[in-house]
């Protein structure tokens, strides 16, 4: 068997403590959970933590990237590159709601410690901003294929995630349509932004 590579073994623990953090803020919510419980839940010595992370808001921070994947984004556009934009708006709402399904808990927990807190919300900013780049390159190239008509691709971009989060947060209040009917949105969403309303007829 190969020998696990130093940035590799890195990786792995870095994973290791995302998520055991991501139990114990589920299970004990941001401010109620130390670095040492997280540390407990993953089996590690609290120093290890700090090789990582320099403090629990720079480990949250890592893990809302972890769950919005933003680092991903500019590899999921690419590869869908050449599907058809109906097509590959439907495939990645699918993705995006599957995922936000898992989490949900976990966005319980720390969506409120977000919007409280200052700092939190800037490093969320940054960290949100390389997935608003990848998404409006994409758009833009589209874009200049003819394929949005004369939308704006920042804009676009920006209104997309808005409806994502406003319907995160409406699952996050057991809203009980959305809780019945989530696995519809993929497709509706996907008709309303194609299709539109309909028109009158005569």
């Amino acid at each position: 068997m190969r020998a696990m590579g130093g940035e590799e073994r890195g990786d792995r623990r870095r994973t290791q403590i995302l998520d055991a953090a991501a139990r114990v803020f589920a299970e004990r919510g941001y401010h109620r959970t130390t670095v040492r419980d997280i540390a407990r839940e993953a089996g590690i010595a609290d120093g290890t933590i700090y090789l990582y992370f320099s403090s629990k808001q720079e480990l949250l921070l890592g893990l809302i990237a972890q769950l919005g994947r933003f680092a991903e984004r500019r590899a999921d556009f690419a590869e869908a590159g050449a599907m058809d934009l109906r097509d590959f708006s439907r495939s990645y709402l699918a993705l995006r709601f599957e995922q936000v399904r898992e989490t949900r808990h976990l966005f319980t927990a720390v969506l409120p410690e977000i919007l409280a807190d200052a700092e939190l919300r800037e490093g969320f900013s940054e960290r949100v901003t390389e997935a608003y780049e990848a998404a409006d390159a994409e758009l833009a190239r589209r874009a200049r294929r003819g394929e949005l008509g004369d939308l704006d691709p920042q804009l676009l971009t920006r209104v997309a995630a808005a409806t994502g989060l406003g319907l995160l947060v409406l699952a996050i209040l057991e809203e009980p349509v959305l809780a019945e009917r989530w696995d519809e949105l993929p497709e509706f969403l996907t008709r309303l932004w194609f299709d539109g309303l309909p028109r009158e007829r005569g």
